[in-house]
């Protein structure tokens, strides 16, 4: 699916163009954008005037930020799959996880080695494992910090199966 196609259905997880404070997170998230870890995302000029930002500005947040690293990756499938774990994981915890997968050096570059053996990989079991190895990641991170990050593991374990629904219904 294209970039746009793809960034609609991680707003969809994301509550879409909303404004809203998770109970375990300091400051305010909009359509996902966290304020705390992205401060300098133009969009909060417009929020704290009390304005709707453009959704331009949401778009190519998500496009330089979480689509872009992963633009080298030959099939679609895995390059979308990559970009909405990005979005919840960040980039560089979500190559580590591929480099994981593949059985590469981890150090959550993605390098020539790393885009070498993502494009040699049959995309249906590389997709597969790598949901597998997610839903690994986000249970033992609930498990090492119950009182941070339990409540949100069955939404983390829902939101992987449904990119996974993605990845399978892309043709």
């Amino acid at each position: 699916m294209a970039f746009k196609e793809a960034l609609q259905k991680v707003l969809r997880f994301e509550g879409g163009l909303k404004l809203h404070k998770n109970p375990t997170e300091a400051l305010e998230t909009y359509a996902g954008i966290y304020r705390k870890a992205h401060p300098e995302w133009e969009g909060w000029k417009w929020i704290d005037r009390g304005e709707k930002p453009p959704f331009e500005l949401v778009e190519k947040f998500y496009y330089e930020n979480f689509y872009k690293p992963f633009e080298k990756i030959e099939s679609e499938k895995i390059k979308d799959l990559l970009f909405e774990t990005s979005v919840n994981l960040g980039v560089r915890q979500t190559v580590k996880l591929l480099q994981k997968v593949l059985g590469v050096k981890t150090d959550g570059k993605l390098g020539p080695k790393t885009l070498s053996a993502v494009n040699s990989i049959n995309p249906e079991e590389f997709i597969k494992d790598f949901i597998l190895a997610r839903i690994a990641f986000y249970t033992a991170l609930a498990n090492r910090n119950p009182k941070k990050y339990a409540l949100y593991l069955r939404g983390w374990i829902n939101r992987t199966l449904e990119a996974l629904s993605w990845a399978y219904s892309l043709s």
